[in-house]
């Protein structure tokens, strides 16, 4: 097999472009993508969990092809999206975190041609909306926004209310409530409706000549699971069962494993079958949302010359192996939903149990719409099992990644190629992964070709990626260390603010604290906006370390007035500058606040005062103002671990307690150059071992999938 795969690279990075009059005479067929983010394979039809109730995409698989065991590159949205429309994998490029960024923003792939940029080029028209690359609306960089034709910009997800409220300690992210509002009002359903608007009047648009790819990326059921109340009530909490992937003890097999920190939250407080309430009413919202937008589709004159191609962006779990999320190396976190239709395909209406990639969709679109074929992107077109699902010949296996651990499964086996901690199992006869084959002395020889596979198609993936630096002209700036704080991390226990239970008013998923609204959104720089802000309301934010210096502050605000607003920042009570907000209307806008003092190394309270009747506010971004010339970087924002300093012994002690489960290091030199990143395991503490080549003061990043902090630290040989 190793030497097939080999054979499988060609690299080519010429394409023959093609006019819209010439598409418009082939007449290619027209591709509508769906993407749901977190919705793994739960799906009714799949009849994993019999509870789930998704009517429109049961019905979308009963007409096109449901392939049954569909599996995400990595189990983390950033960086399974950025493969998928860039064509490269994980394992290639080497973002396997969110925080690692946009695919042009990696050396060598700034002019990698995407998916989208691909359709746009050869004459469709092309228009985006939601969620599709990592950010949570489309617009900013990090979405290819240049080589969309149109951009949809409002958010996605849903808002809430206080039915059946949970929220874990420590943990907004992860929570879930239900509530009345209106329905059309909610992020995901207006994003629907816009595409279903745009399907009914295409027909008379001037783009109607065109072909058209339409990506339509919806949030739910992605936390925090806040919906509205008609999609709790399908389900009836009695006949929730825990899911039958879980086994107890099933990590007793594997080394080193342990039970995440959230699914012991779940038990203590006894919310197991709530959770999985709060999720299967995610996937019946998401399924709600797709149907209205299959119903625009089939009402419109392209219903016959239509691609529909829908999927999660990977795998979830929801108490299998102990674990409520997704990144992780399991089955469950990387098996998603894939369902294709082509009104042309001979397998329409059949399932497909063959294993096969996210990876294979962007070269699988190509061909179905007769574009030129991409010989020089990772995967495999799924043309030949569109045409039979059941193609015998079809044994080409997926590859996954994460955390630095390639896992490849094929059509009988899953092999996790961790040295320390391997497993494999035999999924014809153990699809849940409970019995770890990795030690059985019987299965030698086929993990060491599986382990030829991975070394395979890994190094297809080195090659194409040592073409591309080859050919690359573009100057990359260095690495600056981010530092964000987020609206929703106010500090609602500090000593002038308390939350009051009797102000809360819980009404179309909004909740009053001290007169500030905070209501569920998502846009480009954060999950929430606190919004209805009225001259004298304020905001504290604490943190317990912070460096005496410099630094710059940007606010990311609207105001909707007519009028100059304002904020006013204090620093432990002392005023240290103002900020002046102009009219925005509807945008954001960021304002900045130069060369603002801390005086007080430790504990800081940060007080921001609003006057202006129209203010909106997501978040702030602190900049130290380090002495290396022009360069500035970001520290302090929020602290989320403990950090000793090495001395002369050479490790970096991490408390990692509070993180989430998949974090990544980086570590700056006082010139601003990484000089170290690594990728540990969070939720406790660490030695990370360093030898420098000089001594001197050092930037320690800590990255997780929801926060960035940053200490410096002196290094001393």
């Amino acid at each position: 097999m190793n030497h097939i795969l080999k054979k499988s690279l060609i690299i080519g990075f010429t394409a023959t472009l093609i006019t819209p009059s010439a598409l418009a005479q082939k007449q290619h067929k027209n591709v509508l993508f769906i993407m749901a983010d977190d919705f793994n394979f739960w799906l009714q039809s799949m009849g994993y969990y019999p509870l789930v109730k998704t009517p429109n995409l049961d019905k979308l698989a009963a007409k096109g092809v449901l392939f049954t065991n569909a599996q995400a590159s990595f189990p983390l949205c950033n960086p399974s999206r950025n493969a998928l429309w860039s064509g490269f994998r994980p394992s290639t490029t080497g973002i396997q975190g969110n925080g690692d960024g946009y695919i042009r923003e990696v050396p060598g792939f700034e002019n990698v041609i995407t998916m989208n940029q691909n359709f746009t080029d050869h004459g469709y028209f092309t228009m985006a909306g939601g969620k599709l690359y990592h950010n949570g609306s489309m617009g900013a960089e990090q979405t290819d926004p240049k080589h969309w034709n149109e951009l949809y910009t409002g958010g996605t997800g849903s808002p809430g209310g206080n039915l059946y409220k949970w929220t874990a300690p420590g943990d907004n992210l992860f929570s879930w409530s239900a509530g009345e509002f209106d329905l059309n009002t909610a992020g995901d359903t207006k994003l629907v409706n816009f595409f279903a608007d745009k399907l009914g009047s295409y027909p008379n648009s001037e783009n109607r000549d065109k072909p058209f790819f339409f990506g339509c990326g919806v949030f739910r059921p992605h936390l925090p699971l806040n919906l509205h109340k008609m999609f709790w009530d399908k389900f009836d909490y009695d006949k929730i069962t825990i899911p039958r992937g879980y086994l107890e003890g099933d990590l007793d097999d594997i080394p080193g494993a342990k039970t995440e920190s959230r699914h012991e939250a779940v038990l203590a407080a006894d919310q197991w079958r709530r959770g999985i309430h709060a999720y299967i009413s995610g996937l019946a919202y998401a399924d709600y949302n797709i149907g209205l937008l299959l119903d625009a589709l089939e009402k419109s004159p392209y219903a016959k010359n239509t691609i529909i191609c829908f999927m999660g962006d990977h795998g979830w779990q929801l108490g299998e192996k102990n674990r409520w999320t997704k990144f992780a190396v399991y089955e469950q976190a990387n098996h998603t939903t894939l369902i294709i239709y082509d009104p042309t395909a001979k397998g329409n209406g059949q399932r497909c149990n063959k294993v096969v990639g996210l990876q294979d969709i962007y070269p699988t679109l190509v061909e179905l719409c007769g574009l030129p074929p991409k010989t020089d992107i990772e995967g495999r077109s799924l043309v030949p099992l569109l045409q039979n699902p059941n193609d015998k010949t079809w044994n080409w296996p997926a590859l996954m990644t994460f955390n630095n651990i390639n896992c490849l499964k094929t059509n009988e086996f899953r092999l996790v190629n961790d040295k320390k901690a391997g497993q494999l199992y035999d999924m014809r006869t153990d699809s849940f992964e409970w019995h770890n084959l990795y030690t059985n002395p019987a299965y030698k020889t086929i993990i060491a070709t599986m382990e030829q596979q991975i070394d395979s198609m890994v190094q297809i993936g080195t090659e194409l990626k040592s073409h591309l630096l080859a050919n690359a002209t573009y100057n990359h700036t260095e690495n600056m260390i981010p530092g964000v704080v987020e609206a929703e991390n106010f500090d609602p226990g500090s000593e002038s603010q308390t939350y009051h239970d009797a102000d809360a008013a819980n009404t179309g998923g909004i909740l009053r604290t001290e007169g500030v609204d905070i209501q569920i959104t998502t846009d480009t720089k954060g999950s929430y906006n606190i919004t209805n802000i009225q001259p004298g309301e304020w905001l504290n934010y604490t943190f317990a370390n912070c460096d005496t210096g410099t630094y710059n502050m940007s606010f990311r605000v609207q105001n909707e007035s007519k009028s100059t607003d304002s904020i006013v920042v204090y620093a432990n009570d002392k005023k240290v500058g103002v900020v002046l907000v102009e009219p925005t209307a509807s945008k954001w806008a960021n304002v900045r606040l130069e060369s603002v003092k801390f005086d007080k190394t430790g504990y800081l309270r940060l007080k921001l005062l609003f006057y202006g009747s129209g203010l909106k506010f997501n978040n702030f971004t602190t900049e130290q103002v380090v002495n290396l010339g022009s360069k500035r970087y970001i520290s302090n924002s929020k602290y989320r671990y403990v950090m000793n300093n090495p001395a002369d012994t050479g490790v970096l002690k991490l408390d990692l307690t509070y993180t989430t489960p998949y974090v990544h290091i980086y570590i700056y030199n006082n010139s601003g150059k990484m000089v170290l990143s690594s990728e540990l395991i969070g939720e406790e503490s660490v030695n990370l071992p360093i030898r420098f080549k000089e001594n001197g003061t050092y930037y320690v990043v800590v990255e997780d999938d929801e926060t960035v902090s940053v200490e410096k630290f002196l290094y001393v040989n």
